[in-house]
């Protein structure tokens, strides 16, 4: 279990202290967690797996489309990575762990479930918005099929000049302020609901809008403590991806992409500990102490 936040900084959120408790945790927990990490990084594969083998290849696919594909491709490693996150605050903030491999699919799971559609839903509105705009207004005049929109997309100058073409000057403008007010509307809200889902391991029920104030007053520490923690894994999963991208290129293939993936998203899920046990310190370091869940 991590330490929380000293008491003369209940209430606050000292970066530097919640950087050093979230690695840690690492730190102390990282061989327990190994196997559930590799579980569910196998298991994130399922439906890249599913997708590669039924998905036809020998036909032109319209962009909703190609965007179904993505979705169930993605479906199964959401779900893993509900699994894993349940693993993780279990033991930061009940110091819990269930059987060989703390995974488990209970009351625990499901909750995490029910907070994560209740977050699409929230999202959906803005991420509908972006997804019109990308699809309808901008990629739409860049590229007429998915394989030339992703030779642009593997080569940023061709992207450019794509964009400036198909948009104009002031076209290029609108759609990059358009990118950042989207952007820092979804760093904002991520901010403010990144106690969630250890509220709701805490707390043992279903909380979202309850922990939205909590971070009042600490919304740069709290972002700064988040980016902080998450830098190193960044710069990891950069240099992971550029490997796996090289390994693909000399082993094309179904079994090297699922192999890849596998394996880069172990490391990462490793990687991601601290980052699920920040949201543990800053649950039990800002949890108001009269709070109860509605």
């Amino acid at each position: 279990m991590p330490e929380t936040m000293r008491p003369e900084t209940a209430g606050k959120v000292p970066v530097i202290e919640c950087f050093t408790l979230a690695w840690r945790f690492m730190n102390a927990n990282w061989r327990l967690l190994l196997a559930a990490a590799a579980i569910t990084a196998v298991l994130s594969q399922a439906g890249v797996a599913l997708v590669l083998a039924v998905r036809p290849t020998n036909a032109t696919q319209s962009m909703l489309a190609v965007t179904l594909w993505d979705v169930i491709a993605m479906l199964p490693a959401m779900v893993a990575s509900m699994l894993f996150t349940a693993v993780v605050l279990r033991k930061a903030i009940r110091d819990e762990f269930i059987g060989p491999t703390g995974l488990a699919f209970g009351a625990d799971e499901v909750r995490l479930l029910a907070v994560a559609l209740a977050l699409m839903c929230l999202l959906l509105p803005l991420g509908g918005l972006f997804f019109f705009v990308m699809t309808g207004v901008v990629l739409s005049r860049l590229a007429s099929s998915p394989e030339q929109l992703d030779i642009l997309l593997n080569d940023p100058e061709a992207m450019s000049a794509a964009l400036e073409a198909a948009l104009g000057p002031t076209g290029v403008l609108a759609f990059v302020l358009f990118a950042i007010l989207v952007m820092a509307l979804a760093v904002y809200i991520s901010v403010k609901l990144v106690m969630v889902n250890a509220a709701t391991i805490g707390e043992r029920r279903v909380v979202i809008f309850q922990t939205w104030a909590w971070s009042r007053g600490n919304m740069w520490r709290a972002l700064g403590a988040l980016i902080l923690t998450a830098l190193p894994v960044f710069f990891l999963g950069n240099i992971l991806e550029s490997l796996r991208l090289g390994v693909l290129e000399a082993a094309p293939g179904m079994v090297t992409l699922v192999a890849t993936n596998a394996l880069v998203g172990f490391v990462l899920a490793m990687g991601g500990i601290p980052s699920i046990a920040l949201g543990a310190i800053l649950y039990k370091g800002l949890r108001p102490a009269d709070f109860v869940a509605k």
